[in-house]
């Protein structure tokens, strides 16, 4: 990509800082639909997407298709009814199957799943996800989903949600599935179009979100400005611990008691096994889900339905997390509480801790945006 080398520093301790001013007071909004289907969009999406750090070489967020790419139906699963096959496997990219209802006739919830390849059963010491992955993934490469909405669209606040689909999640707690996510913030003006420059990003971790404008920045050749993502690393409670959660963090450090469920593990994302240019990532656009033209883009029907990645439990976890329903997928972006940032979550206020080292980047990035902290 044409980087430049960076230079060294380090530090030990990183404080929170305040709140950023866009942090409070946004007013959320959609981008109209000429907006949503402008080039611009796209443009933008490219020109801010997310450089990306991970705590092991051999898994990174990619095409939701992958869940299906073994044989896997679309099955439908209302509760005390048992399930049923609602698209066969060969169907789901060959129609559009977002008409699928949300609810049986009597009011009944449907929930719609794919399991996705392998399981957690360890087998020569890996996981059978790891095992098939390492079969699958030449044939999908490393993904991006973007959706834009309007931060505060009178002050010209643009954001982009970056989501980013795991096939599983191997942390202290176990299950398939996982969909992580940073917002971009952007400022220009209340018109969509070139002349956006970011100013924050707002990272999710857990139960948690970060806001701040203290981020790492890489540049590319074609005028890029993209933010580095830590994705989640190491992680113990008791017996039972793991390398990989997906979660987003701003810095290779450790978060104190950043993790989910009663217990809330430490996090440490130091000693990243691989960093991901902007430019590798294939991203994908999300647009509003009553917008999504499923006949012409059937892989995504799932975006207008409550669809999850995976089984309800998987065999490995702490017994607490089955007991609380921790244990199974989360569902599709579109049907979160954060999406188009309508309700972020509880905001982490805690100190990442640990030490920064900057020559770990691979060589050829280069640095535009340097926190404070490292400074």
């Amino acid at each position: 990509m044409g980087f430049l080398v960076v230079a060294a520093g380090d530090v030990t301790a990183l404080d929170a800082p305040a709140l950023p001013a866009w942090s409070g007071g946004a007013h959320p909004s959609p981008l109209t639909a000429a907006e949503e289907a402008s080039p611009d969009a796209a443009e933008l999406a490219r020109r801010f997407n997310p450089a990306m750090a991970f705590p092991t070489a051999d898994v990174w967020p990619v095409d939701v298709r992958y869940a299906w790419s073994d044989g896997a139906d679309l099955m439908a699963n209302v509760k005390g009814r048992g399930s049923y096959v609602a698209v066969p496997n060969a169907e789901l990219e060959r129609r559009p199957w977002d008409h699928l209802p949300a609810r049986t006739p009597d009011g009944r919830d449907i929930r719609y799943s794919v399991d996705v390849p392998g399981d957690d059963r360890e087998v020569g010491g890996r996981t059978l996800w790891r095992q098939r992955f390492d079969v699958l993934a030449a044939h999908f490469p490393p993904t991006q989903y973007a959706h834009l909405y309007w931060h505060d669209r009178a002050q010209g606040l643009l954001a982009i949600q970056y989501w980013f689909f795991y096939p599983f999640n191997e942390w202290v707690n176990h299950h398939e599935g996982d969909w992580e996510h940073v917002t971009v913030i952007l400022r220009g003006s209340p018109r969509l179009g070139p002349g956006f420059v970011p100013i924050g990003c707002q990272f999710y971790f857990h139960g948690f979100r970060h806001d701040t404008d203290e981020m790492i920045r890489v540049a590319d050749e074609a005028g890029g400005d993209h933010v580095l993502v830590y994705a989640g690393g190491r992680g113990r409670f008791l017996a039972w611990g793991g390398t990989q959660s997906g979660a987003s963090y701003p810095f290779a450090a450790v978060y104190p008691g950043a993790g989910s469920g009663p217990f809330k593990p430490d996090e440490d994302t130091r000693r990243p096994a691989r960093f991901i240019a902007p430019a590798e990532f294939k991203v994908i656009l999300l647009p509003e889900p009553g917008r999504l033209d499923a006949r012409a883009h059937p892989e995504l029907s799932w975006l207008r339905l409550p669809f999850y990645v995976g089984q309800q439990e998987v065999r490995t976890n702490p017994p607490p997390l089955n007991w609380l329903g921790l244990a199974g997928p989360p569902v599709q972006p579109a049907w979160r509480p954060a999406w188009n940032g309508a309700a972020p979550r509880q905001l982490w206020r805690n100190r990442p801790l640990g030490r920064i080292d900057l020559p770990e980047f691979p060589r050829g990035w280069s640095v535009i945006g340097t926190p404070l902290a490292l400074q």
